[in-house]
């Protein structure tokens, strides 16, 4: 498309030419024209090459119009290649910037998770140490509520819930019997009933009191003692060691007539018992 103003000047030159060659034989004089052959051959000759030179240049003009026409071909063709170029280049732009938009929300994402993952393990740490503190707490807790919990005993095969304290209590008055000190025992016995009238501790309180002060040689209050745990436990497993004291009381207290009648209700009541050859030997022994 941009050689066609060349091409048009060039054809316009030729022509240009051949007609001031055409009228230079016009206007020379006739004589000078025909009247010597030299110039004739001269004109003929030179208008032979000129037909040779248009029929030369109509070729060349017809070859170069088609080579003109390729040439705007082609140039159409890388136009509209270039044009193509171009959208592709455009696309690929608007790829290359949502690659890169997305590579930017990516990293966000990335700095965000980052973020909520340190969250997360803070969370956990502070998790983890609420609940060691609440296991050191509760265990505390326990620890100082367990002293203070009832309990589960077993008093003279039978099952029995009583307090801490008042297990301890009964457990202290026995040691102290067993190891002489039957005055600690005593008040110990009897500071439990006063605090636990209805323990299941009471009738072996009872009946330990008794004992504790028979060894003290309080025979008034071992036979008061006694004679109130008969009432109250009369099929109590030490029923007849208890009978067997207050028939102890009565020798002691110099009544043999009470001490006799102790031992017979003892032998009546519980013929079987551990007591009852003691009993037998010692009403023997009266009689």
């Amino acid at each position: 498309m941009a050689m066609r103003p060349n091409t048009e000047r060039f054809t316009a030159a030729v022509r240009h030419a051949v007609l001031s060659a055409l009228l230079l034989g016009a206007t020379a004089p006739a004589h000078a024209l025909f009247g010597d052959d030299e110039a004739r051959k001269a004109i003929i000759d030179l208008r032979g090459r000129l037909e040779i030179q248009n029929r030369d240049t109509g070729a060349r003009l017809r070859e170069l119009s088609t080579s003109v026409g390729a040439l705007n071909t082609s140039v159409g063709a890388l136009s509209t290649s270039i044009e193509a170029l171009g959208q592709r280049l455009d696309r690929l732009e608007q790829l290359a910037r949502g690659q890169i938009e997305l590579q930017n929300q990516i990293e966000l994402l990335k700095q965000e998770i980052a973020r909520l993952r340190g969250q997360v393990e803070t969370q956990t740490n502070e998790l983890a140490q609420t609940q060691r503190r609440q296991r050191d707490l509760a265990a505390e807790v326990d620890g100082r509520i367990k002293p203070f919990e009832p309990v589960s005993v077993q008093i003279d095969g039978k099952s029995v819930t009583v307090e801490a304290d008042e297990r301890r209590s009964y457990d202290a008055a026995l040691t102290a019997f067993q190891a002489g000190d039957f005055a600690a025992a005593a008040n110990g016995l009897a500071a439990l009933r006063a605090r636990w009238p209805t323990s299941g501790y009471a009738a072996n309180a009872l009946y330990w009191s008794g004992a504790a002060q028979f060894a003290q040689k309080d025979y008034p209050g071992a036979l008061a003692s006694h004679q109130l745990f008969l009432a109250r436990h009369p099929a109590h497993p030490r029923a007849a060691d208890a009978l067997l004291s207050v028939a102890y009381c009565h020798i002691e207290g110099g009544d043999k007539k009470a001490a006799r009648r102790s031992l017979q209700q003892l032998l009546e009541r519980y013929p079987d018992s551990a007591a009852a050859p003691q009993a037998r030997d010692r009403l023997a022994t009266l009689k």
